[in-house]
């Protein structure tokens, strides 16, 4: 009972995310902007409804407010317009956790419109932009302060539990993907990255082919992938095998990047890593830069 006490207090005395949480909302807020500016000149094709790509999917927002998506692509243009302000809203710290909530609620129905682009790193930046909405990630960063008196501790709390949430998700998203990985012959068997290599998406470049066939290389990565994904839930949370962990799942996803080409998911995945470092260390690091 006294641990868990003393758990509670420290969720509520401290912000344990303060400058990474403002970081990483910098980083979020980047990272959706340069998407939309690359997806500018296929907005017709992917949002319109005028391709092959119409999704039928229900978003979140349908069960608070009553829209019909046919109008919203329309007006999609508008649409993305007022999605492109509350970025840079989000971006400068603008308008706080309304802009957050409006910010999920505009990215949530976006997705739905064309569900047929998104991958992993989508759907876990869905949550992490809900995650966004219950934080405190305007301490630094901002163009102004972020001052909260009356509901301080709330305030902590529900930081703090929104940078947990984020972490136990991506450990889920890891251990998830090794049970998956394991119960499947290609990566039971070892040669599960000589096949995606070998697949027209990601072979482009002769350094694929010639590492495909390499056979230490191909079973090294196989394996290696997915006993990092299977330790990495577990043994991210010790303090003495937590840089390593986190060594290795960033050089896990740079060499996704390199030779599968998935560069926002990855960048996503690598940045998140920030958060199982410790406050005090990310403050340290900010004084020494300024």
């Amino acid at each position: 009972m006294t641990k868990i006490n003393s758990i509670v207090l420290s969720l509520i005395t401290e912000n344990k995310y303060s400058l990474y949480f403002s970081f990483f909302r910098i980083f979020i807020a980047i990272l959706l902007l340069k998407k939309l500016l690359l997806q500018w000149t296929l907005i017709s094709l992917l949002y319109t409804g005028k391709s092959y790509l119409i999704p039928t999917n229900s978003t979140v927002s349908e069960f608070f407010i009553s829209f019909n998506t046919d109008f919203i692509r329309s007006q999609i243009y508008i649409f993305l317009g007022l999605y492109f302000l509350l970025l840079l809203f989000f971006l400068f710290g603008i308008g706080k956790n309304i802009t957050a909530i409006a910010l999920f609620l505009f990215y949530d129905v976006l997705q739905k419109l064309c569900p047929q682009i998104l991958n992993g790193g989508d759907n876990y930046m869905r949550f992490i932009l809900l995650y966004f909405c219950f934080a405190n990630s305007f301490d630094y960063l901002t163009l102004g302060k972020y001052k909260i008196n009356k509901f301080s501790e709330i305030n902590k709390l529900f930081t703090n539990l929104a940078g947990l949430s984020i972490c136990i998700h991506l450990c889920l998203i890891y251990f998830i993907s090794a049970i998956h990985k394991i119960h499947t012959d290609v990566w039971f068997n070892g040669i599960a990255t000589y096949y995606t290599f070998n697949i027209e998406r990601f072979n482009g470049t002769h350094i694929n082919n010639y590492i495909s066939k390499n056979y230490f290389f191909v079973t090294l990565s196989t394996y290696g992938t997915w006993l990092i994904e299977l330790l990495y839930p577990v043994l991210i949370w010790f303090k003495e095998t937590k840089k390593i962990m986190i060594v290795l799942v960033i050089i896990l996803h740079i060499g996704i990047a390199i030779f599968m080409m998935l560069y926002d998911f990855q960048l996503l995945f690598i940045f998140v890593q920030g958060f199982f470092i410790s406050n005090e260390s990310w403050l340290k690091f900010y004084s020494t830069l300024k």
